[in-house]
């Protein structure tokens, strides 16, 4: 049974101090943004091309009236990169957005986000933090690399589920795979030359990032981040195990961009 007042699992709704605190966040947040000379777009609700950003099991699918597929936003970043750049085709670099996003079955993600064409991965994580510092958050920042995964994989015989899972009894058969499974602080990145060339360069990538961050950071090689679009260097902010905010660079149509999306439900949650 149904009960008028049932509302479907995954959805959200806001009353009272939650309301107030999303109002509040969004606020505080769009200031920053116009501050920092970004633009704001609303992208549409559906979307024919969020198999760029998320597998077809994350996604609500649906038709149009030409019966051809499509979806609804499961992900901002694809889109907006795709509309400024092929509709508006607008000369501005810095795009902000405040919205939902949707993910099967009925799950509802409230958003606030950030896409930067040419920019670097030092300044989104700098405006990033400026922004848990504005909401009055001290999260603990995580810093990864996808690429250094896909070569794990491409020079193992560790799989993606293992991966997932950080089953450490995989990465125990090889020394380099059960060092970088211990990575977690800059100092485990001085001595780099027990890797294999290909993963050396990834993890200096990561310790060019973090020479320039000015808090404490947690790295974690072998996290795997279930997005289609990251191909370098990502990272995450989060707050005993919450996730607040998740960003990285990526390729998309030959343009280079990075952006993080901060994810508003949990820092509601956090703050109440």
């Amino acid at each position: 049974m149904i009960y008028s007042h049932d509302i479907p699992k995954g959805g959200k709704l806001y009353f009272g101090k939650s309301a107030k605190l999303k109002r509040e966040i969004e606020a505080v947040s769009a200031e920053v943004f116009e501050n920092n000379d970004f633009d704001e777009i609303v992208t549409p609700y559906f979307s024919y091309h969020q198999l760029e950003a998320l597998t077809s099991k994350n996604l609500i699918k649906l038709n149009d009236t030409l019966n051809r597929d499509l979806t609804l936003r499961g992900d901002s970043s694809i889109d907006v990169i795709r509309l400024v750049s092929k509709r508006l085709k607008s000369n501005s670099k810095k795009w902000f957005y405040i919205q939902p996003v949707f993910r099967y079955p009925s799950i509802e993600i409230n958003q606030i986000g950030a896409e930067i064409l040419e920019g670097s991965l030092d300044e989104a994580i700098k405006l990033n933090k400026l922004l848990m510092d504005k909401l009055s958050l001290t999260p603990t920042i995580q810093i990864s690399n996808i690429k250094i995964v896909e070569l794990v994989k491409k020079l193992t015989n560790i799989t993606d589920e293992e991966l997932k899972k950080e089953k450490l009894e995989s990465f125990s058969k090889i020394d380099w795979v059960k060092k970088l499974a211990y990575i977690h602080k800059k100092e485990n990145l001085e001595d780099l030359s027990i890797y294999p060339d290909e993963i050396k360069t990834e993890l200096l990538k990561i310790k060019e990032v973090i020479k320039n961050l000015e808090f404490d950071v947690v790295i974690a090689p072998l996290f795997y981040a279930e997005f289609n679009y990251y191909n370098g260097v990502f990272y995450r902010f989060f707050i005993n195990n919450t996730l607040l905010s998740m960003g990285g660079e990526y390729t998309f149509q030959g343009l280079n961009a990075v952006g993080f999306s901060l994810y508003t439900d949990n820092i509601i949650e956090n703050k109440i």
